[in-house]
């Protein structure tokens, strides 16, 4: 009769210590992970969610660069050389920005004529280019052909060429300066004076 009687007993026993909601001492290392661990399967998404934006702080390096672009106006000035028989024009290309420049392109035959899209297409002035102006000398035959173009954003290129009246075929624009730019600059032509 004894034997009935611990079997009930060692039962409840068993089943009590199951049910003990203290962790062994083994398990007690870190007793405020387990105190802020959700028991239940619907509770374990919220509290992701609730400290999702505690563990992902926004830092500065991760907000985007300001970029700041310049503007630029470029645009011819023509002033008349020492008097004498030749009637040379100087030649300037005027850069207006945070810093302005005034660039001598040098001493040209007559006032230079301003080529717009359509004179420098016929003319063969490169396709390209941002401005440009034909400066002919009636005494020589010759022409002198100048274009400023913008490469890469961040140089002006200005090339020239020499073309004789007799030639069969104009040369190639050759580089003679390039100036460079401002970093992020915006090259806008001037509108021409009339």
């Amino acid at each position: 009769m004894t034997k009935f009687s611990y079997l009930p007993l060692a039962a409840v026993l068993l089943l009590l210590a199951g049910c003990n909601q203290t962790p062994p001492a083994t398990e007690q290392s870190a007793p405020a992970e387990t105190a802020a661990t959700p028991t239940t399967p619907e509770a374990a998404p919220a509290a992701d969610t609730a400290t999702a934006p505690a563990a992902a702080p926004a830092t500065p390096a991760a907000a985007p660069a300001a970029s700041t672009t310049q503007n630029l106006t470029i645009s011819f000035a023509f002033k008349p050389g020492a008097a004498g028989p030749d009637r040379k024009t100087a030649a300037h290309l005027v850069v207006k920005g945070a810093k302005n420049q005034d660039i001598d392109l040098g001493q040209f035959s007559g006032k230079p004529d301003v080529v717009d899209k359509e004179k420098a297409k016929l003319a063969g002035f490169p396709g390209d280019m941002l401005m440009g102006f034909r400066s002919y000398d009636p005494g020589s035959g010759t022409s002198y052909d100048l274009a400023v173009m913008n490469v890469g954003g961040n140089t002006l290129r200005i090339v020239q060429r020499k073309v004789e009246e007799q030639a069969d075929k104009a040369p190639e624009f050759q580089t003679s300066r390039e100036v460079p730019l401002p970093a992020n600059s915006v090259v806008q032509v001037a509108p021409a004076k009339k």
